[in-house]
């Protein structure tokens, strides 16, 4: 701790009575410390012939100050709180906030006046107190004033103003109480979020200990709800936007009022929630105020979405997120299981990893509800089990709290997984008969809540989940608790990922072992006796495509059955749709319907199952599959022969090779001139089959029932993934697919992506961006999964003599 502290503050007469009260604070307290007091003006306090909502910015009272912070000048600042901008810089926090003074607003008189005279301007210095005054004194004039409070004082005993309403807090502070004619009750006017409250502003990572007791609880309460609510209505000290709290017992009552500037409209309502979150129930109450009403209660679903491997997710996690409105997920989800969220839903990224976070938990935990309360379905999408070390328990409480429904889906914990995907059985009658799971995570002061002692005697196998950081500690502790340096321990590195590697050795040697290498996270420990199993058991990595990341960029609606082939053969497969397909609503495809179904065409001719699909959807709406009786049927390959299947027809023809050349050379020799061709396709198809078929005198209507889209990539970041060399194989199954990723990827260098594709206009586009390629000797998911196999075990072979 520092022996000086310098004390910034405003020049006022008001700021300086507020900062020595902090500085008396510290006197008292600890003697030991010198304080200084630093003052200054403030951009606020320079223009004063403006209201503060003409001004406009906020921090108007507070900027100079930060400055001061940043720069090392002052040590603490010392603000009225109502002056504070809701968003702060992280570096600059408020470290403490002051037992509150009297919040409510006062009526001040001239002097030797003893009651407001009839029609008497009231000047006031906010849109906040202007707004509730108009309805309170309806035959008054509400004037703007500017200045200091003994600025303003002078102003009213000179006669500007026939009476003023300024803060009851600073006329006390200031020894002025005998001014106060009247004052407003928080049911008449309601105080500025944090009015009578003073905020101390500190530099972030320093000890800010020493202030512990000029905080106070039910002031902090208070200050945290009030300002969530104007921080989630967008407000300011200088917006009409204000709330007032008070603390009671267990709960909070928050008084809240918004006006609404589209309509005109002023909202006021209060609320009581607990006092476990204050601000949760500002946000709570700001969204009714917001909304003008009180939609139905959504529902929150806890999911746990396994260790990583998208095959164990559960089948109620999968239909869950499929009809999510809203997935808050964090970072040890695998990217497997995030490609399973439905298109509508709203991704929010809540990851931690080692004490680094995008949302801090009591954050996510206010998502939950807010998002809940605009009657929407949430899903908290979360590694793992929810309820085995996941926080999940402290995410139903604010719920439960407030009402919101909410179902518990348990996932596949990797305390059980992966140890099962490297080959060990936690339990094995031989060996043990008991499984402990352990978290390796300190507490706040660096402490374990381990039992050292108890857990060697239970002879069970011991799996220690986030410990990484404290493997020496934990081997350590086991071993001074007796237990056999002999026994047999493991790292398990990103347990059913494509990276999963396992470092082996015992209880004594594990923590020097592991500091000879990266141990990469996430990872467990598993410390027992069939940890020795692995090198039997282990079946993983046996095969063909295990320890390989496979980026699939088919149409989200094709992508199942090609990712179920891939992940059965071992691979990581990151479904990341490269195209989308639109229905294109026409005039012509109208016509062409109708010309089909009173027998117009002879032949209809498919290239792709999206087109199989569209079509027959369109088309089924409103016809019979029966006024096709007469209609032959053409198909570019397998998938658009299996498309057609699905409907109840059969293709009446297929090229030998699939590509739109081939199809339309050879149906042109098959069905001969004269014949009257429909090709219902994509908007960008290959001219190549129209040509063909046109030259050898048949009538063709080529005609676009889709376009190719391409969309933005959702959770997965494949550029990222791309760059880091995460990604070890692209298939490609046509050239929109290649484009589509080349387009949500600018910047990426595709020169180190290895492609396996179906047909040469797809491996061509490939080769285009630079990819070596591989072409499957057929166009049917079958055989580019083979290839996909031979190629992969090419670059183990290759990685192996390197």
């Amino acid at each position: 701790m520092k022996k000086k502290i310098v004390i910034g503050s405003r020049e006022s007469a008001l700021a300086v009575i507020q900062s020595r009260m902090l500085m008396d604070y510290l006197a008292q307290a600890h003697p030991e410390l010198e304080t200084e007091l630093l003052t200054m003006k403030t951009t606020g306090d320079r223009i004063l012939d403006r209201t503060l909502d003409q001004v406009g910015g906020k921090g108007l009272f507070v900027k100079e100050l930060d400055l001061a912070l940043r720069h090392g000048r002052a040590d603490l600042t010392v603000h009225s709180l109502k002056d504070v901008p809701m968003d702060l810089p992280e570096e600059l926090p408020l470290v403490c906030f002051s037992r509150r003074e009297d919040p409510r607003d006062a009526l001040v008189l001239p002097q030797g006046c003893a009651e407001l005279a009839p029609g008497a301007a009231i000047g006031s210095s906010s849109a906040r107190r202007a707004l509730q005054l108009r309805a309170l004194f309806p035959g008054h004039e509400i004037r703007p004033v500017r200045g200091n409070l003994q600025t303003r004082l002078r102003k009213l005993d000179a006669g500007e103003y026939g009476a003023l309403v300024l803060a009851a807090a600073g006329l006390k502070r200031l020894g002025l109480e005998g001014r106060i004619a009247r004052y407003f009750e928080p049911e008449e006017i309601i105080p500025a979020a944090g009015q009578g409250i003073l905020a101390v502003q500190g530099r972030a990572g320093e000890d800010h200990s020493f202030l512990a007791g000029f905080s106070d609880p039910a002031a902090t309460a208070a200050a945290l709800c009030e300002r969530a609510f104007v921080r989630a209505l967008d407000g300011g000290c200088s917006s009409p936007v204000c709330a007032h709290a008070v603390p009671e017992g267990d709960s909070i009552r928050l008084t809240g009022l918004y006006f609404d500037e589209a309509s005109g409209e002023v909202r006021r309502d209060t609320l009581r929630g607990p006092a476990s979150d204050p601000a949760a129930l500002g946000m709570v109450l700001a969204q009714r105020l917001r909304s003008g009403r009180t939609p139905p209660v959504g529902k929150v679903w806890l999911v746990g979405a396994g260790p990583g491997d998208a095959g164990l997710l559960t089948l109620k996690g999968r239909d869950v997120l499929a009809k999510a409105d809203v997935v808050v997920y964090d970072a040890l989800v695998g990217d497997g299981v995030l490609a399973m969220i439905g298109d509508r839903a709203e991704l929010i990224f809540a990851g931690k990893r080692s004490g680094r976070h995008y949302l801090r938990q009591e954050d996510t935990n206010r998502v939950l509800l807010t998002e809940a309360l605009k009657g929407k379905r949430v899903v908290r999408l979360k590694g793992g089990d929810p309820f085995v070390f996941g926080r999940g328990g402290e995410e139903l409480e604010l719920l439960t709290a407030y009402g919101v429904p909410y179902e518990v889906v348990p996932g596949v914990t990797s305390a059980f997984a992966v140890p099962a995907y490297n080959g060990i059985p936690v339990t094995h009658r031989d060996f043990c008969s008991s499984v402990h799971i352990i978290t390796g995570h300190r507490r706040a002061d660096h402490s374990y809540d381990i039992d050292f002692d108890a857990l060697k005697r239970t002879g069970g196998t011991l799996v220690f989940l986030m410990g990484i950081a404290a493997l020496p500690d934990i081997c350590a502790g086991l071993l001074s608790a007796g237990m056999d340096p002999a026994t047999p321990a493991a790292v398990l590195e990103r347990g059913t990922t494509a990276r999963q590697h396992r470092i082996s050795a015992t209880l004594g040697t594990l923590t020097e072992v592991c500091a000879k290498t990266t141990v990469h996270t996430p990872a467990i420990i598993v410390v027992g006796r069939v940890v020795s199993l692995a090198d039997s058991f282990a079946w993983a990595e046996k095969r063909p495509l295990a320890g390989l990341r496979v980026l699939l960029t088919r149409p989200k609606a094709l992508s199942s059955g090609m990712a179920a082939l891939l992940r059965e053969k071992g691979a990581e497969v990151l479904e990341n749709p490269a195209i989308e397909t639109v229905p294109v609503q026409s005039d012509a495809l109208e016509e062409a319907m109708e010309r089909l179904a009173s027998g117009g065409y002879d032949w209809l001719v498919f290239t792709s199952p999206s087109g199989v699909r569209i079509f027959f959807d369109a088309f089924l709406a409103k016809r019979d599959i029966r006024a096709l009786g007469g209609v032959k049927l053409a198909a570019i390959g397998q998938g658009s022969r299996k498309a057609l299947a699905e409907y109840g027809v059969r293709a009446d023809f297929l090229p030998t090779v699939y590509d739109g050349e081939t199809l339309g050379r050879e149906l042109a020799a098959h069905a001969g001139p004269g014949q009257r061709v429909l090709i219902p396709r994509a908007a960008i198809g290959n001219p190549a089959l129209a040509e063909y078929l046109t030259a050898a005198g048949m009538e063709v209507t080529d005609l676009a029932t889709y376009d190719t889209v391409y969309p933005a990539p959702r959770a997965l970041d494949v550029a990222a993934a791309l760059r880091a060399g995460e990604v070890d194989f692209a298939v490609f199954t046509s050239a929109s697919t290649v484009h589509g990723l080349a387009q949500s990827c600018p910047e990426a260098d595709f020169t180190a992506l290895r492609a396996v594709c179906i047909g040469r206009q797809t491996a061509a586009a490939a080769q285009a961006l630079g990819m070596p390629v591989r072409t499957a000797p057929k166009a049917t998911l079958e055989a580019l999964a083979d290839t996909l196999e031979q190629a992969a075990a090419e670059l183990k072979k290759e990685r192996e003599e390197t």
